[in-house]
């Protein structure tokens, strides 16, 4: 699952430019900072031996967060970042919680 959470969080990363919410620095460096936390703990689970569930965890917390950032960092008012950022984190919160909480680790 983690290669779904880093593409989600790539996703995330590009979703600024491509929705075109660049403009207001608050979205954009909030969809790139947390977008890029999840790519990176994705990309470490992929290549990491554990079967440690805390980058799954870090990425359900990113989430979460991300669900509450449009209304923390004062970008609310614009629909197009903040439903784009909410719905990812959303995804991301619930596919990562569910990894990091409920699924039984691969051996």
């Amino acid at each position: 699952m983690y290669w779904l959470t880093g593409v989600l969080g790539l996703i995330l990363v590009v979703a600024p430019f491509i929705m075109g919410y660049t403009e207001n620095l608050a979205a954009l460096w909030t969809s790139i900072i947390l977008g890029l936390v999840v790519a990176a703990v994705s990309l470490y689970k992929a290549f990491s031996k554990d079967t440690a569930t805390w980058e799954y965890i870090v990425a359900a917390v990113v989430g979460i967060i991300a669900v509450f950032a449009p209304f923390l960092f004062g970008f609310s008012a614009m629909a197009t970042a903040m439903w784009t950022v909410i719905v990812l984190g959303a995804i991301i919160a619930f596919l990562a919680g569910y990894e990091g909480f409920f699924a039984r680790p691969q051996t």
